[in-house]
């Protein structure tokens, strides 16, 4: 669910609201107020209005609700679920059910913000199962397909993007979302038919220009897929957004001097995801100091980073200047993002920084339960034999 959709889901939340009343006098003025800082993005003080609505009015689940969404902003999502299940209540009546439908989809998206995929799952079929706002059922769905996608689960994703579509066909982002689960499933023609038609639908979008560009790159068609970026850098920009994107094209057409200028101004203008670029940038150049620099500014200045990608770079940035410690601690941040595009990579690379540390015991213990899961890593059975040798108990003479 990308950022433009979760804020109109939830202005069309907040109108519902509104309309319902506001409590007594003075909790529903900062009611009101809280939801006006969180349309503005001021999270902080959102948080704080809507913490003195509830002090003075805790018998409203629409306040808990609202003030759990704003928790999720600010990343504190133990305290949003503890919130979102004040909310819910056992009864069976309108304004209850509506209550519980949206404190349900608050719990999912806190699960899926804080990458749980799984019980996010459970609670967006919950709230799709109560027959009040279906208006929200369209928003709900992109985030279950959405959830499907990041738990890896691929066919299911695809079901419910297609019946998305069945409800409106129109919409480009839907076509991308399961163009991209179509290309996971390897079925390559059913996924360009989609990016082709998302970007018919929004010839704008860079986002679906690059969905297409890396598709056809795992084809192996690289002709097309530098057509697909040509075109992207012909889209007409209007704003800084649209240069941010323009640095992308740059950066996957190879022609990094551009790139790393477009950047550099790009981070300037609240792009934080610019320093993850520039510090695969200076990865490929092996200059790996400035990439663990560009990847660390990333984490600190994100306000949400939605893969484990960047976990997995700055761990092997780190890696290569021999700085174990810290490569692992990313690497264990990064798989507690349950990110099934990445895991395999940091799980391997996690074997590679005990073997370096020279623990080759827990090395084999992890490369046990490594290839278990990922049978076709040849190397890796190669290597396995490797750290076996190194463990104590091969090093000792065997008494006749």
């Amino acid at each position: 669910m990308n950022k433009k959709r979760l804020i109109s889901a939830m202005l069309l939340i907040m109108a519902v609201l509104l309309l319902g009343g506001c409590g007594s006098k003075s909790a529903g003025s900062y009611h009101k107020e809280g939801l006006e800082y969180f349309s503005n993005g001021n999270y902080e003080k959102a948080e704080a209005s809507l913490a003195k609505a509830i002090q003075m009015n805790g018998d409203r689940a629409d306040y808990y609700i609202d003030y759990a969404m704003t928790l999720v902003q600010l990343k504190r999502y133990e305290e949003a679920l503890q919130n979102l299940n004040r909310a819910i209540l056992d009864k069976d009546n309108s304004i209850v059910n509506k209550n519980n439908k949206l404190a349900y989809r608050a719990k999912g998206i806190t699960y899926f913000k804080s990458h749980d995929y799984k019980k996010a799952i459970e609670q967006f079929d919950k709230a799709l199962a109560i027959n009040e706002l279906r208006d929200l059922d369209m928003d709900i769905l992109s985030y279950k397909g959405n959830s499907q996608a990041k738990s890896g689960l691929f066919d299911e994703a695809v079901k419910t993007y297609t019946d998305l579509l069945k409800s409106n066909p129109s919409d480009a982002y839907t076509y991308y979302s399961r163009a991209y689960g179509y290309r996971m499933l390897k079925s390559y023609d059913k996924s360009q038919a989609d990016y082709d038609k998302a970007i018919k639908l929004d010839n704008k979008n860079y986002d679906y220009y690059f969905g297409k560009y890396f598709l056809l790159i795992e084809k192996g068609d690289k002709d097309n897929a530098e057509a697909v970026l040509k075109m992207a850098s012909n889209i007409k920009g209007t704003n800084q957004e649209d240069n941010f994107n323009l640095a992308k094209v740059h950066y996957y057409m190879g022609n990094y001097e551009d790139a790393i200028r477009e950047f550099s101004e790009a981070f300037k203008n609240g792009f934080a995801e610019s320093y993850f670029f520039l510090g695969s940038i200076y990865e490929q150049k092996e200059d790996y100091d400035n990439a663990v620099y560009n990847y660390s500014m990333y984490i600190k200045e994100a306000a949400y980073i939605p893969s484990a990608a960047v976990y997995n770079q700055i761990a092997y940035s780190l890696i290569k200047v021999k700085n174990y410690d810290e490569a692992l601690s990313y690497l264990q941040t990064g798989l507690k993002y349950n990110d099934i595009e990445y895991e395999q990579s940091m799980k391997r690379n996690e074997i590679v920084v005990y073997e370096n540390m020279g623990d080759y015991e827990k090395a084999n213990a992890l490369m046990k339960d490594y290839l278990k899961v990922y049978t076709e890593d040849e190397e890796a059975k190669t290597e396995s034999v490797f750290i076996k040798n190194r463990l104590p108990e091969a090093s000792t003479p065997h008494k006749e």
